[in-house]
């Protein structure tokens, strides 16, 4: 007893020694002073009308306060003005800056960007007070004479990360929690005429503490701020719910409004009952009317009035809790909203006051949408099991940092729909509400996750009763602003926090509150009491085989496709929990393998939910250096310290929105549509509708024959109607191809957009697959020379030519050295053995992870061939034939090369390598040379149109590509390997003149034509730092390893065992072709 005695007392005084701290921004129990409660997000306007449309710039009760204000900045608190909202503050001399914005952006203090580190002296709840800049922002406005009898509401949308606010000199309140939006009634502090806001933000808090997530720490107002007015009698809030029978036939929409009466400036809350009097207002006889409307303005149902009494005065029991369903409306067969077809409703409101005159209108959108997780453990979405194919997003801009306009929320939007997404999660932190605007009106499932991360802390604050207050608000506050939007359908409690009491708290309040939606929590693993708990076991994508009873699923971090299915097995015990991937697939630099792999475990197990990309957008911020050249900046860039380098630059989209390699592999794994061939030949195959709500009518279904990529035959399948996950019989109608020699045939099916969408045009490809034709075609003969061949040897070179082709190999390389044709000469270097790429982000973890330094061996291994022996030998029918043998001493290799040459101009390199078992792997199989940029006309037959490897090149199909290489290859931020095609039978290299050389496979080979050198990309670690040279570089690989990227940071990202070099025996051959050779490409042999 005494121990709980000195227990409580202690934390007691810990409480008031906290609450009496000077400064607001370091005490963790001030999270805020004179804030509004949070609400939906809602507007009011003149009339019905104009709340039908919703659009709230052509409300008069809303005013943007956008744009330009004073500014002043400085570098620590002691030198903040402690007079600049005073009404007599001359600002004329400040600065101005635009609102919203980081200050950092502007050119104000340093932006940082750190993972996990906090970017501050770690003395929670304190701040440094040497190093917290304070910015000062003044803005002055004035208020339509309307509003006179009206309540003003000043609204911010988000603010990093502490702020105080003042009208008119006079203090109106206090705010923390970046990520959220805050109100004040700033109403008795109103003017008539010019009217003068002011703002002090500080960039560090106590609540940057539960602020540490991985991004860019900016600061300043970085979200929109706006005044609204609002009656002073009027709806305040609601919160709206769709309740369907049991064959989701028919539902009923359920509203609980919250009312205030603001009468003579004094707010009159809920009333209730009091004994057996029933207490009354003076609005007792105001009525809330409510009424549906469909997307094309009908009225749907009964329209309801409800007399405020009712409202006021409900009676809350003395157990159990109120019903939720205050008004309810029953509507029959609704649309239901879903991903797959985002149908939304309009609900008005309107207030009258008892003599029939009409106070307020709003609405909100409505979508009828029910969700449950069944026996099966499946996530159901109004009775149809959905996966979540989903991607984490950061805000984020490459110009304006923080803050992120509606039209690049909405581009974001759009392309998530156009690459088959159909979820996101808000990592870390609640978006603004315009984005969930979006997520309803396109169909993007949500986790709203809220703004809690204390990596830098790990879980410690979790467990302090002092920060209890802070998670429990930053919980409500989310869901209380967030709650009416369809598209959520999951919470998150945030990220990378550990777990305790504090998360159980938010999970508690949250389910008492909302039981419609679900919980999510990656950090509460582990139940101490269940027999297989581990102590202190805390592997990514593993972790204790049992989570916290208040989260709703079992959810990891980049596990492995074998460990996913392994943590399905596992947890069978929980067969009724759906297993979750919250961060997956870690998109740094050149990466993202293995997606099909991942995605063959998830859509065969029930249970598996789907999983959550890391990340979106690369976080790069567009600079110039002194010399003017663009690039983009990551941790450290601006002397940023602690930084974490390029670990920003993950996205599967670039920092300025251009689509990357990687999400078209995305975009084919998780196509809604399945084409599986069961005869091919015969035209007969199987399509599968993996949609959830709607069948296949939506639409076109094309397919062509190509014949070595050239279309020969095309058609089209005229109605689709496969209902949601069956599957229906295709068949197409072709003739079957003229077959010529040595000529590869596929048959290609698209699926397209019938009618425009929101997200895209008609006519956009959705889905499409590719099947090879296995016609037996000739073969072609062997090519043959009517020239004849002189050949000449000193000691140091081998030489073949006539007067159209000449061919030198070094002997002491073994090398090609010169190839001419007519005379001029194709290689700028010679044609070398390369074991070597320009290391991706990925091989640079996974080789320091498991000491693989000994692979950066080979990365001159072809500088350091050792010659034993070279013989040349000719015949009279213009064919001569050289042999090179060698060795690689160190990693050990040994060498062979057979260069056959026609004295019409073409060449054979045959190339055999046995690597030695002791070796490491090699990163890449294959030769390389430079040729000159003049030759930048690329055509070519494999695998594209985007770069593609071993472990990325599901999404990639056989075709005729064409174009510059700087313009087809995407080059990323940070500069590594990059361009590569695989499946390839040849690709040519062609003058204005169309001159040039080809080079043709006999076998599949990948290949790539990059402008900068291999050296250069392995050292520069910046786009401004690559050197521009007069020439291409190309490289001919019979196999180069995956991309991997299960993560960037230990030995998961390393490519899987079957797309590495092991040590081994490897043989390929190719051809160097003048492309003025009458011979087509798929004809040569010899």
């Amino acid at each position: 007893m005494k121990n709980i005695t000195t227990l409580v007392l202690t934390l007691f005084f810990t409480t008031v020694i906290f609450s009496q701290q000077k400064n607001d921004w370091e005490n963790p129990n001030v999270n805020q002073i004179n804030r509004l409660p949070s609400t939906a997000t809602f507007y009011n306007f003149e009339n019905e009308s104009q709340a039908l449309a919703g659009e709230r710039e052509v409300s008069k009760y809303y005013k943007s306060l956008n744009g330009d204000w004073k500014f002043s900045w400085v570098a620590n608190p002691a030198d903040a003005s402690k007079t600049f909202q005073e009404v007599s503050f001359d600002a004329s001399s400040w600065d101005v800056i635009d609102v919203p914005s980081n200050w950092e952006m502007k050119g104000y203090g340093t932006p940082i960007y750190t993972n996990s580190t906090y970017p501050f002296f770690n003395d929670y709840p304190f701040i440094n007070h040497h190093d917290n800049p304070v910015g000062h922002y003044i803005k002055s406005f004035e208020v339509d004479a309307s509003w006179r009898d009206k309540d003003v509401i000043l609204h911010f949308g988000g603010v990093s990360s502490a702020y105080y606010v003042w009208v008119n000199g006079k203090f109106v309140g206090y705010s923390e929690d970046t990520r959220l939006s805050a109100e004040f009634d700033i109403t008795k502090h109103l003017v008539n005429g010019k009217n003068k806001v002011a703002v002090k933000v500080f960039r560090w808090s106590d609540g940057s503490y539960l602020e540490a997530q991985d991004h860019w720490r900016m600061s300043g107002i970085e979200r929109e701020v706006y005044l609204k007015a609002i009656p002073k009698v009027r709806l305040n809030d609601f919160t709206v719910r769709t309740d369907f029978d049991t064959n989701y036939e028919n539902a009923l929409l359920q509203v609980r409004p919250k009312l205030i009466a603001n009468i003579k400036n004094k707010y009159v809350a809920k009333i209730g009952e009091f004994g057996n009097t029933n207490l009354k207002t003076t609005v007792d006889n105001w009525e809330l009317i409510t009424e549906l409307r469909d997307a094309e303005g009908n009225k749907v149902g009964e329209s309801t009035t409800t007399k405020f009494k009712k409202i006021f005065g409900e009676f809350y029991p003395q157990r159990d809790n109120v019903y939720f369903g205050l008004i309810e409306t029953e509507v029959k067969a609704p649309k239901q909203w879903s991903s797959d077809n985002p149908y939304l409703y309009t609900l008005l409101f309107e207030v009258k006051d008892d003599k029939g005159n009409s106070i307020q209108h709003t609405s909100t959108k409505v979508g009828f949408r029910e969700v449950k997780i069944d026996e099966r453990g499946r996530f159901l979405v109004n009775g149809n099991p959905v996966k979540m194919i989903g991607v984490n997003r950061h805000d984020h801009d490459h110009i304006n940092g923080k803050t992120v306009s509606r039209v690049d929320m909405e581009e974001d939007v759009k392309l998530m729909k156009q690459f088959n997404f159909n979820a996101v999660r808000t990592s870390h932190y609640p978006n603004d509400p315009y984005f969930y605007d979006l997520c309803d009106k396109y169909g993007i499932y949500v986790m709203d996750e809220a703004n809690l991360e204390t990596h830098g802390v790990r879980g410690l604050l979790s467990n302090v009763p002092e920060w209890s207050n802070a998670y429990l608000e930053r919980a409500v506050r989310m869901v209380e602003r967030d709650k009416n939007h369809p598209s959520i359908v999951i919470w998150s409690l945030g990220n990378e926090s550990g777990t305790g009491p504090n998360h159980a708290a938010m999970a508690s309040w949250i389910k008492e509150f909302d039981s419609t939606r679900y919980i999510h929590y990656e950090g509460a693993q582990g139940i101490p009491s269940h027999p297989d708990y581990k102590k202190n076991f805390f592997q990514h994508g593993k972790g204790n085989p049992s989570d916290s009873p208040w989260v709703d699923m079992i959810s990891r971090m980049y596990p492995q496709p074998a460990e996913l299915q392994a943590l399905i097995d596992d947890t069978a015990e929980f067969k009724h929990i759906p297993v979750l991937m919250c961060e997956y697939a870690h998109a740094m630099g050149n990466s993202v393998g293995n997606m099909k792999t991942y995605w063959d475990v998830i859509y065969k197990n029930d249970r598996a939910l789907g999983g959550y990309i890391w990340d979106w957008i690369d976080q790069g911020i567009l600079r110039k250096d002194e010399n003017g050249k663009e690039y983009y900046a990551y941790g450290g860039s601006y002397g940023d310290t602690p930084n974490d380098g390029s670990f920003c630059i993950n996205g599967i989209i670039a920092s300025d929105r251009t689509p990357k390699p990687e999400i078209y592999e995305c975009k084919k794994v998780n196509q809604p549509v399945v084409i599986t061939a069961v005869n091919t030949l015969k035209g007969e195959f199987e399509i599968l509708n993996r949609h959830h709500a709607i069948d296949l009518s939506k639409y076109d279904l094309y397919w062509n024959i190509t014949e070595n990529g050239k279309v020969i035959q095309q058609g089209n399948v005229l109605s689709l109607n496969t209902k949601p996950y069956k599957t229906s019989k295709l068949r197409i109608d072709f003739k079957k191809p003229k077959l010529k020699t040595a000529s590869e045939y596929y048959i290609n099916i698209q699926g397209k957009l019938k009618e425009n969408e929101l997200w895209e045009n008609k006519g956009y490809v959705v889905f499409e697959e590719q099947f090879k034709m296995d016609y037996k075609v000739a073969q072609p003969s062997t090519l043959k020379s009517n020239r004849n061949l002189i050949v000449s040897e000193t000691k140091s070179l081998i030489n073949v030519s006539n007067t159209y082709v000449s061919l030198e190999v070094n002997k002491t390389t073994g090398y090609i050295s010169k190839y001419k044709i007519n005379g001029a000469n194709i290689l700028k270097t010679p044609l070398k053995l390369n074991f070597w790429r320009a290391e991706t982000e990925n091989d640079e973890a996974y080789r320091k992870s498991m000491k693989l330094e000994s692979e950066l061996d080979w990365m001159k291994a072809g500088d350091r061939l050792k010659i034993k022996n070279t013989t040349v030998k000719s015949d009279e029918k213009g064919k001569a034939v050289i042999r090179v043998e060698g060795v690689i001493e160190n990693p050990k290799a040994d060498v062979n090369l057979t260069y056959t040459v026609l004295g019409s101009g073409e060449v054979k390199v045959d190339y055999n390598t046995i690597i030695d078992n002791g070796a490491p792997n090699a990163p890449r199989i294959g030769m390389t040379f430079d040729i000159s940029k003049n030759f930048g006309k690329l055509k070519y037959l494999g695998k594209g149109p985007q770069a593609n490897y071993s472990d990325r090149q599901y999404g990639s199909h056989i075709g005729l590509y064409s174009g510059k290489p700087e313009n087809i290859n995407y080059k990323y931020v940070y500069p590594e390997e990059y361009g590569n095609h695989t499946g390839t039978s040849w690709f040519s290299l062609l003058d204005i003149r169309n001159k040039g050389i080809v080079v043709k496979g006999d076998q599949p080979i990948n290949f790539s034509v990059i402008s900068y050198g291999i050296d250069n990309l392995q050292e520069a670690k910046f786009l401004n730092e690559l050197k521009e040279r007069d020439v291409y570089t190309v490289n001919i690989d019979l196999s180069q390893q995956g991309v991997g990227g299960d993560n960037t940071w230990s030995h998961r990202a390393q490519a899987h065992e079957a797309y590495l070099n092991k040590p081994g025996t490897y043989n390929y051959s190719f051809y160097l072709v003048p492309f003025n050779s009458k011979v087509k490409p798929e004809r040569i042999k010899f």
